[in-house]
């Protein structure tokens, strides 16, 4: 008989973590899942610890890979779990133990497609909850993709519970940031959603992790741009409710100014500005939508600077980001160079 629960962990150069992570799954008050341990090809003895669990538990499938990233182990568990909800716990985190029992009571009491529940931020001996624990949404898609445009941490597809059928149809990309690539198609399939403030999972923020690790800038990272845009065009054609599309429109747009900012503090990864020009275009194609959106109208006149060359709009990009006290002397600066790139147009047509 399958198991009612499939969870999938990711292990990878988690040594220090994994048995925290291990046992506080073991230790569940709901016991009838399966826990499927998919070792990433880790260099160091997390694959032999996942063994020694596995000989202790019959509950525990452990899978050993070749190193190929967290997205191509979570779709390995994927491939072979059996039980009709699928549960995933990052191999360095760890849950109360509770957890697996309020997600699943809830997806039976109500149906749901989508259950969360609050996380915990664990930076050495501080843990903050991000959620109040009296928080509680019910809904339908429109519900979810809200809650998820509200709060950057339900991109996460930890500490939660969905129904098996939804990943009939996808699989994680391997990119940075795989869990956003995917947490708005989820959530746009999700008939019945729920949300319980109540923070169950823990969540290690360290040095080196993926959600952290903004020291290191590469050219990789924009994968989370392209993310944001995704999920823009994803919505903007699917989606009627204007709040929404207002708020995933206004959201895309910063991200843009923000992977822009990147590019600035890591000149050495875009040496030609080719990078910052394919971001200021962004702006220029979807130009009429970001003028007229009622949350971007501080930023206006950055927007209308797009138009410029990007010698241009980098110059206001890099006085503009100084601080919002200079908005009134960039519009008036952009408005000058609109001047100017109109003139050199008309000579050149001359």
């Amino acid at each position: 008989m399958n198991p009612k629960i499939s969870i999938i962990v990711p292990v990878y150069k988690v040594e220090p973590y994994l048995h925290k992570c291990i046992n506080s799954l073991l230790d569940q008050t709901f016991a009838d899942f399966e826990l499927i341990l998919v070792n990433d090809g880790s260099p160091d003895k997390s694959g032999e610890i996942c063994d020694h669990y596995a000989s202790k538990d019959k509950r525990i499938k452990v899978i050993h890979k070749e190193n190929g990233g967290q997205a191509s182990a979570r779709n390995m568990g994927l491939d072979i779990a059996k039980g009709d909800y699928i549960g995933f716990v990052d191999s360095d985190d760890y849950v109360e133990r509770d957890m697996f029992e309020l997600l699943f009571q809830n997806a039976m009491k109500y149906g749901a497609d989508v259950v969360e529940c609050g996380i915990n931020i664990v930076n050495g001996s501080k843990v903050q909850p991000i959620q109040n624990n009296n928080e509680f949404e019910i809904g339908d898609h429109l519900v979810a993709l809200m809650g998820l445009l509200n709060n950057r941490y339900r991109n996460c597809v930890w500490n939660k519970l969905y129904k098996k059928e939804i990943f009939e149809t996808i699989r994680f990309p391997n990119k940075l940031y795989e869990d956003g690539f995917l947490a708005f198609k989820i959530y746009y399939m999700a008939k019945k959603y729920v949300f319980i403030g109540k923070s169950k999972y823990y969540y290690l923020q360290r040095n080196g992790s993926t959600m952290s690790n903004q020291e290191n800038f590469t050219l990789r990272n924009l994968d989370g741009l392209e993310c944001e845009e995704e999920r823009y065009h994803f919505l903007r054609e699917r989606v009627s409710e204007q709040s929404l599309l207002t708020l995933s429109e206004s959201q895309f747009f910063t991200e843009i100014l923000n992977y822009y900012q990147l590019l600035l503090k890591n000149k050495e990864v875009d040496p030609e500005k080719k990078y910052r020009n394919d971001l200021k275009n962004k702006i220029v194609r979807n130009y009429q939508d970001f003028l007229v959106n009622p949350n971007l109208k501080k930023f206006y006149p950055l927007v209308r600077s797009s138009k410029l060359n990007i010698s241009k709009f980098n110059f206001i990009f890099i006085n503009y980001i100084s601080g919002l006290n200079y908005l009134l002397r960039s519009y008036s600066t952009c408005r000058k160079l609109l001047v100017i790139e109109r003139v050199e147009v008309s000579e050149s047509k001359n």
